[in-house]
């Protein structure tokens, strides 16, 4: 619902940018799903660690298609003048992050540590993102006087 809201709002302002937003949903959820289904199958009896490593690596390369959205949904709401500049700010820190995150993902799923940090802190960056950017999509209302280059 989000992304359909996302997309129909920035559509008329910066379609690339919100194509690219919408495309990191949709890759991001594919992903996710074979998640669950790996979840599902690791229930069973006779899971082995291959699967559990799979999954970690999952977990973690999902942190890129988060970031595309991120990436993609700030800067063409930026340009439509739905995103405040401090918002642009939350968004592309919690993207480098995420992406790091996803970079870092042989070196986190060998050995649990510090490094994992660095994901879960653009997780958390993406939770305030989008829950701004909602609240924003729900009234319904540009928050920028004008529409501004990001």
């Amino acid at each position: 619902m989000f992304a359909a809201g996302a997309l129909a709002a920035l559509w008329s302002a910066d379609r690339v940018w919100a194509l690219v937003g919408f495309a990191g949903v949709v890759l991001q959820n594919a992903v996710f799903s074979v998640v669950i289904a790996l979840r599902l199958a690791l229930a069973g009896e006779g899971a082995t660690g291959g699967l559990w490593r799979l999954h970690d690596v999952l977990i973690a390369f999902n942190g890129t298609f988060l970031a595309l959205a991120l990436v993609g949904f700030t800067l063409g709401g930026r340009r439509a003048g739905l995103v405040r500049r401090w918002h642009a700010a939350v968004g592309l820190t919690g993207a480098a992050l995420l992406f790091a995150g996803a970079t870092l993902a042989p070196w986190v799923t060998a050995e649990q540590g510090p490094l994992s940090l660095v994901g879960l802190a653009g997780w958390l960056l993406w939770a305030v993102w989008l829950g701004v950017y909602g609240v924003t999509l729900l009234r319904g209302r540009i928050t920028a006087a004008s529409p501004v280059a990001a």
